[in-house]
């Protein structure tokens, strides 16, 4: 299946081995809601998915939004701005949110 880049959460299709389960198992947490698909799936009140978007891009700063997603609600979300001259976000965030939105950003410049 052909997948267009502006549907994908990260803004690109990414091939690899799940972080859990190993080489060659499919990554069905990889577009979110993998809660009760896959038994390695965190249980817990947490988010079972994230989406990014650009909210602008000017003056040298991304503006990007983040929100966490549980059942496809919202549950959370937030700003980041990244600077383009050096290459990094004004604030961090931590955790996979911070790696994700890198990722995101990244892509999206490269577009």
């Amino acid at each position: 299946m052909e997948w267009s880049t502006g549907r994908v959460p990260l803004g690109a299709m990414f091939e690899g081995d799940c972080e859990r389960h190993g080489a060659g198992e499919p990554r069905l947490c990889n577009f979110g809601y993998a809660r009760g698909l896959c038994a390695e799936f965190p249980d817990g009140p947490g988010a079972d998915a994230v989406r990014f978007w650009v909210s602008g891009n000017a003056d040298g700063i991304v503006k990007i939004v983040w929100i966490l997603e549980k059942d496809h609600a919202p549950l959370e979300h937030g700003f980041l701005e990244y600077t383009k001259s050096s290459g990094a976000f004004l604030v961090e965030a931590e955790g996979a949110l911070g790696v994700q939105a890198r990722v995101f950003v990244e892509n999206y410049l490269r577009s």
